[in-house]
């Protein structure tokens, strides 16, 4: 198991070097206050500096409507989407500690957002497979971080 395991590093090591994007993973949080009832929802952010991201496959899917289930099958209607798909690998050693990914999560990198469709774990936990799925002509992601805080100050003099 030493010496997979030890392979297995390697891998990740060339993967990461040669497809490596910095992804994030947003998981939805709810905080309920308990003497208020009231409840603020967010997200807490997970960022991977080099994530493995995979080309993607594009392809063009057909949804009917409820109506060409039903019984009246001569009024039906439907629609084109194009939807992509790609994998994308997480290295256990690049994320938080206790951090497991889940299907609630959702991935976001170039300003798209990606739905986690299938979890994949590798090898003891140390790299996890994630194929995730966005959907073409979607509204682009523009959620605005800040990474260091800037400070505003002003006065004002004057007589009335």
């Amino acid at each position: 198991m030493g010496r997979l395991l030890k392979n297995h590093r390697q891998i990740m090591y060339q993967l990461r070097r040669n497809w490596g994007m910095e992804v994030f993973v947003y998981r939805p949080t709810r905080v309920q206050d308990i003497l208020t009832g009231r409840v603020t929802s967010g997200f807490k952010i997970h960022t991977i500096p080099h994530a493995p991201v995979l080309p993607a496959t594009e392809t063009r899917a057909f949804v009917y409507d409820l109506a060409y289930i039903a019984a009246s099958k001569n009024f039906t209607e439907g629609g084109y989407f194009d939807k992509k798909q790609r994998w994308i690998i997480l290295d256990g050693r690049e994320l938080k500690k206790g951090f497991v990914p889940d299907l609630n999560d959702f991935v976001v990198f170039e300003t798209r957002q990606y739905e986690i469709k299938v979890i994949q774990h590798i090898e003891e936990l140390a790299a996890y497979r994630l194929t995730v799925v966005a959907i073409r002509n979607q509204e682009k992601v523009r959620w605005l971080t800040a990474k260091n805080s800037i400070g505003f100050s002003a006065a004002a003099t004057g007589t009335l």
